[in-house]
């Protein structure tokens, strides 16, 4: 009996009774074969002639170890000969295990389904009337490379929970790999196949055992509301459960990166996600390997043979008819290219869900010319879908029909490799106003909120505005502030009135702000000041920043001797900048922090040293903090010293600084021997240095690049230079991009600035994107600034948020308002920010700057 066939205990025993007989092997001779067996895990292998014959008469379910030795004196040794048998006692042992609602057995899923590709169908050569023994619906699988290193992670994962996730390019050959790995680990795992990540929460809440989460294109279950919270994933890994995953290289770099400083970091939950997976990496093209195993493949599948002799592209790409769709678009005619670029368009900038037949009316206008809209057929939409829905090879079509039941369809999706290309040569093509119209009429409302950022990020002020109100009304809290701040943008103040009235904190604070700008302060404190007595903290900020910037000093001070914080606050800083010292000082005395700081910061400055040291000294720690400033600045070693031993922290820190700077080694010591770590830490890196060249020196010559590059650093601050770049240059020709960086900036400061960009350009060419944005800092530093603004785009057209920055920053330095427009067109975060300040500050047009 085939093994992969067996379903039930009965059938298992007949099977291995079967294998025993065709061995002709008695019950002893089993025993006995079993004793000459070598030993597996410190343990001899045994098979009593009792447990054979449990076995043989399927008593009970027997142990894995049993199997293993029954099958081994059979003369079964190789493990991929084991385990068919061993799936097959797996399926026996699990088989009263109920179905878990909505999954299916990973051996019985349709790749398909999965999101697999279908393959592109040829027309066999005439000696080929029939077609070959692998010509099923889809081609035969030619095994890659990373196979061994997939399946290794999968069993990992079957054993202890896991998340593997496969990053790559559409058509690549992913969803493909990632399926045959699944089914040929774990065939008999139940698999959930999630229709978004709301149902991924419903499953973390009730979790089935021995189950398989399938996410492909996991961008998408990101981009939903809500997202995927890392920590739930961390709990199923925890309780056992795997979780397979595909996505774009693209996505997956956007949200591991860590943002700039004091930027948005609308990724952070993503990036933690995105930590728990085993990352593999597919390549975009089939290595010399791979394509030597798809020759052999090609006499029984042609599809496999029509791939291989295309030349220009991909393997993967083509078996997914990836550059037929691509000709197809380019070459549509008038009313079915609008209808595809519409839909392209709408997908790039946030429309997930399968569009509607009356979006893509509304839509294509804008996307024709005047004679093209005055001159369209009354049957022009029927024939541009008939065009755009076309299969290409059999395999796919450029808009996809998404059914809504029997003969209905409820919309078109664009096939994922056009989506794919269209983002990188439609990146900054700005869509109609008709296209923007549509999407605020007929999206899904699974879209909005995608939506709203993609207009906002692209200045769409008007349909943001729209999309957010829609977000709003719906009960979304996320979007309340933007949506507040877009309606003071645009004066909105009876839409903010309205809103503020009705509970929202945000519009309240903007509509003050903006009422106060407009001369009308009493109103906008008024807006304020019920809210901030009826506990909101947000509007009793506002209201004192309100009050202070406009000299409200009294109803400050009655607010702050009634216990608000915000306005103690904003008071003693009103007080400082007046350099009222004796207010401060009562209010010091009377208990307010902010008070003692704000007069410690002002007695410091007027140089009143005696009633700052009686303060430090009767427990006042902002005091402390200041004197013990003003001392280290005076190098008034004594009194630190005193003031230190005597328990004050603030002197003890300035003291061990100031002893540092001047080297003073010996009383570092004294005081680290009585037990002041800070002093320890300070004498440790001042006394490390020379045997710490010698230590570092003997790791790196013993292969450590990390102790190299610490060893060139010392080196290079200490003034040996050269011997500092010698030690980077030979760890870089060894391929260490970290070397190579730290020697591009230390040529650089010693002038030698064409050998810093030749050994960037080179790292960069190999895609070292940390040493792209060093090379397009350098090349903008030498004037050449067209060349860096080129690299940054194209780190920043593949998802490198830092390079994106740097970016913006580039234009806005050199002023370029029509790059900082196309930018804002591409949705490029912070592009709308960068652009208004730009245009804000811009001179009259004829003048210098």
């Amino acid at each position: 009996m085939d093994p992969t066939e067996i379903g039930t205990l009965p059938q298992l025993a007949d099977a291995l009774d079967q294998l025993r007989r065709e061995r002709s092997l008695s019950l002893q001779a089993l025993a006995d074969a079993a004793k000459r067996l070598p030993a597996r895990g410190g343990r001899r292998p045994a098979l009593p002639r009792s447990t054979a014959s449990d076995l043989l008469n399927a008593k009970s379910v027997p142990e894995a170890e049993t199997v293993v030795t029954f099958l081994a004196a059979c003369g079964i040794h190789e493990k991929e000969v084991q385990r068919p048998w061993l799936q097959a006692l797996e399926r026996v042992a699990t088989q009263h295990q109920r179905r878990p609602p909505g999954t299916v057995r990973v051996r019985d899923t349709q790749p398909r389904v999965l999101g697999v590709h279908a393959a592109i169908q040829t027309t066999l050569p005439p000696e080929d009337a029939q077609p070959g023994p692998g010509e099923g619906e889809l081609p035969l699988y030619v095994p890659r490379d990373f196979d061994a290193d997939l399946r290794t992670k999968l069993t990992r994962a079957q054993h202890q929970g896991g998340f593997v996730l496969l990053a790559g390019d559409s058509s690549v050959g992913k969803t493909r790999a990632l399926f045959e790995a699944v089914k040929a680990v774990m065939p008999d795992w139940w698999l959930l196949h999630l229709r978004d990540a709301k149902a991924l929460r419903e499953f973390a809440a009730h979790p089935a055992e021995r189950t398989v989460v399938w996410l492909d294109e996991l961008q998408d279950y990101l981009d939903f509301a809500g997202g995927v919270p890392a920590g739930q994933v961390r709990e199923l890994i925890a309780a056992g459960f795997v979780l397979v995953a595909t996505c774009w290289p693209g996505e997956h770099r956007k949200r591991v990166a860590l943002p700039e400083k004091d930027r948005p970091d609308p990724y952070a939950n993503d990036r933690r996600l995105l930590g728990l997976a085993d990352v593999l990496h597919v390549p975009s093209a089939f290595s010399p390997h791979e394509r030597r195993r798809a020759e052999d493949l090609a006499g029984t599948d042609h599809r496999i043979r029509v791939a291989l002799d295309t030349p220009d592209a991909g393997f993967t790409q083509v078996m997914a008819a990836g550059p037929e769709l691509i000709r197809h678009w380019n070459e549509a005619p008038a009313y079915a290219k609008a209808v595809i670029t519409a839909a392209l368009d709408a997908r790039r900038v946030g429309a997930h869900a399968p569009l509607t037949r009356d979006h893509l009316t509304d839509t294509a206008p804008g996307y024709l010319n005047e004679r093209e809209v005055a001159t369209a057929p009354p049957d022009w939409l029927e024939d541009a879908l008939a065009y755009a829905t076309r299969l290409l090879h059999g395999a796919t079509a450029a808009l996809i029909p998404v059914s809504a039941g029997m003969g209905t369809i409820a919309g078109y999706q664009v096939a994922d490799y056009l989506h794919q290309h269209a983002l990188r040569v439609r990146r900054r093509e700005p869509l109609p106003d008709t296209a923007w119209h549509a999407l605020t009429l007929h999206h899904h409302p699974d879209d909005t909120h995608r939506l709203a950022g993609g207009a906002d990020r692209r200045g769409r002020d008007h349909e943001a505005l729209i999309l957010y109100q829609q977000l709003a009304d719906r009960g979304s809290q996320f979007v309340l502030r933007r949506l507040a701040e877009l309606l003071a943008e645009q004066g909105q103040v009876e839409q903010l009135r309205s809103r503020a009235d009705n509970g929202d904190p945000h519009a309240a604070a903007e509509l003050a702000e903006l009422l106060a700008e407009q001369g009308q302060v009493e109103d906008a404190i008024q807006v304020l000041q019920s809210r901030a007595d009826n506990g909101g903290r947000r509007a009793a900020a506002r209201l004192a920043g309100l009050l202070a910037k406009y000299g409200r000093e009294e109803q400050l001070r009655a607010r702050a001797d009634n216990g608000d914080r915000p306005a103690a606050a904003q008071l003693a800083e009103l007080l400082a900048k007046q350099g009222q010292l004796e207010q401060l000082r009562v209010r010091a005395d009377n208990g307010d922090p902010h008070a003692a700081a704000q007069l410690a910061g002002l007695l410091g400055e007027h140089g009143q040293i005696e009633e700052l040291r009686s303060r430090a000294d009767n427990g006042n720690w902002h005091a402390a903090a200041r004197l013990a400033d003003l001392l280290a600045e005076h190098e008034q070693l004594e009194e630190l010293r005193v003031r230190a031993d005597n328990g004050d922290r603030h002197a003890a820190a300035r003291l061990v600084e100031l002893l540092t700077g001047q080297r003073q080694a010996e009383q570092l010591r004294v005081r680290a021997d009585n037990g002041d770590g800070y002093a320890a830490t300070r004498l440790a890196g001042l006394l490390a240095e020379p045997q710490q060249i010698e230590e570092l020196r003997a790791n790196a010559d013993n292969g450590d690049r990390h102790a190299a590059r610490q060893l060139a650093g010392l080196l290079a601050k200490q003034g040996q230079v050269e011997d500092a770049i010698q030690i980077l240059r030979a760890n870089a020709d060894n391929g260490d991009r970290h070397a190579a960086r730290q020697l591009a900036g230390l040529l650089a400061k010693q002038g030698q600035v064409e050998d810093a960009i030749q050994i960037l350009r080179a790292n960069a060419d190999n895609g070292d994107r940390h040493a792209a944005r060093q090379l397009a800092g350098l090349l903008a530093k030498q004037g050449q600034v067209e060349d860096a603004i080129q690299i940054l785009r194209a780190d920043t057209d593949n998802g490198d948020r830092r390079a994106s920055v740097r970016l913006l920053d580039l234009l806005t330095e050199e002023r370029q308002v029509e790059e900082l427009e196309r930018e804002v067109t591409a949705g490029t975060v912070g592009a709308v920010a960068a652009l208004r300040r730009l245009r804000s500050c811009r001179p009259p047009h004829g003048t210098d700057s």
